[in-house]
Parts: C-alpha cells; sequence; structure tokens
C-alpha cells in the first residue's frame, strides 16, 4: 500500500494523497533541475530582491502531464492529478500531486500547478534554509529544447499554451514538459526572487529544488535539486551580490 503524502500548498491548501508508485509499461518522466543562473539583487520599495533564472528540464522515456479539473466556477482551485504514458500508448492517472489556482499578476494571468519548485537560501556549510521563496506557482511547458537531447526526444514541442491565459472560467486545465524539452523562468518574473534584505553578510547556497515534496511520480529523484555558492554583502544600506566558484569535486 503506498504511504499517506500531504501537499501544503502557498495559501493554506493543503492535498491529502497516495505516493504514487510506478507500474509495469509506465513510461516516467525524469525532472532534472538545472543550477540557478542570472542571479542579481535589485531594490523594489525598498526591498533587497535576490533575483535569478530557474529551469527544469526532462530527459525521462514520458512526458510530464499535469491535469486540473474542478465541478464549476465557483470552485476556486482545480484538483491537479499526474497522468503517465504507457508502452501502449494510452496513459493512466497515478493521483493527486497539487492544485492548479488562476493567479493574476502584473507580468500575466493564467492558471498555475503548486507546488512545483522551491528556491530557498541556505548558510554555506548546512543543509538549514534560512529564507524561501514566496511564488504562486507555474505555468509548466515547452519553453526551450534540452541539452543534449536525451533519448526519445520529441522533436516538435507539445505543451505550448498559456495555461488558460486570460480564461478564469475554465473548468479543465493540462500543462506538462515533453521529453527532451525544459520549463523556465527568468529572472524577477512572477515571483522569481527571494527577499534577502534582513539576511546578514556571508555566503551562501541558493538552491533550487523540483517535486521536492515526492508527489510527481518520476524515474529519479537524485537530480531534482542544484545550487549556486554565492556571497552576499552590505554596502551602505544596500545588499550586493557575487556568485562564487564551484567547490573543488
Amino acid at each position: 500500500m503506498a504511504a499517506a503524502a500531504t501537499c501544503a500548498l502557498a495559501g493554506g491548501g493543503v492535498v491529502q494523497a497516495a505516493a504514487p508508485e510506478a507500474a509495469a509499461g509506465d513510461r516516467l518522466p525524469d525532472l532534472v533541475q538545472e543550477s540557478p543562473q542570472n542571479i542579481g539583487v535589485t531594490r523594489v520599495r525598498g526591498r533587497d530582491l535576490l533575483g535569478f533564472r530557474s529551469a527544469v528540464r526532462n530527459v525521462g522515456d514520458g512526458p510530464l502531464i499535469v491535469r486540473g479539473r474542478r465541478a464549476n466556477a465557483r470552485t476556486r482551485d482545480m484538483v491537479a492529478r499526474q497522468l503517465v504514458l504507457r508502452t501502449n500508448g494510452t496513459t493512466r492517472p497515478v493521483g493527486t500531486v497539487g492544485l492548479m489556482r488562476y493567479v493574476r499578476s502584473p507580468d500575466h494571468s493564467h492558471w498555475h500547478f503548486l507546488p512545483f519548485e522551491r528556491y530557498e537560501l541556505r548558510r554555506e556549510g548546512t543543509d538549514v534554509g534560512i529564507v524561501r521563496d514566496r511564488k504562486t506557482g507555474f505555468c509548466l511547458g515547452d519553453r526551450y529544447r534540452s541539452e543534449p537531447r536525451p533519448e526519445g526526444a520529441v522533436a516538435v514541442a507539445v505543451y505550448i499554451s498559456r495555461c488558460g491565459f486570460d480564461n478564469p472560467g475554465r473548468l479543465v486545465m493540462t500543462e506538462g514538459i515533453s521529453v527532451g524539452w525544459g520549463d523556465d523562468y527568468a529572472a524577477y518574473l512572477d515571483g522569481q526572487h527571494i527577499d534577502v534584505t534582513d539576511v546578514p553578510s556571508g555566503r551562501y547556497v541558493l538552491t533550487h529544488t523540483v517535486n521536492v515534496r515526492g508527489q510527481l511520480l518520476e524515474r529519479d529523484r537524485s537530480n531534482n535539486s542544484a545550487g549556486r555558492r554565492i556571497e552576499l554583502r552590505r554596502v551602505g544600506v544596500r545588499v550586493r551580490v557575487r556568485v562564487l566558484p564551484p567547490l573543488p569535486a
């Protein structure tokens, strides 16, 4: 029997579900978390925000498919389930993996899947996070070609919708990442930052983790986290950041 798993969500929602289990004939995705890029600090309304690009690519045997559904438009959130592609071409649902919520922001308004990724700042040499992101979710899609191309990569992007852009009345929404494709978000876009205003000067690791609660069924979870060493220091009332080289292996 699968163990119970609780997915705590932004905004206070909770989804209780069984941890997914693979079956013979499943073509599972394999989500690879790329290390943070384009790291910088900008000041917004008196706060110092550490911005970064995040990216996740799929190098598995099948696509990541997440489908949200709700009974009517009076229900705020869709319950999201993962669909796993089978070797015979069919798909099977493997469990409740989170929610889809229509989010309005200055950048765009569409349906976000949550939870998906976590951004965390850890003091170097520890696994303890001292500050986390406040991101509202992700519009999953085939945004860039993964290189090198994995075996079975799809030549043409499949998930190219805008996740129900400007359509809060949808009852069903499907998002995903095809094999050989990745999903990325630019620095400062829609919550792509961590507030470091009150973080002391020192050396830290900016860590990005996908599928952090293990709610998504995939082939390999050992590649779900990646980080960059950084140094924060105060210059007057401002916070500056310097990206450090990786430690020797």
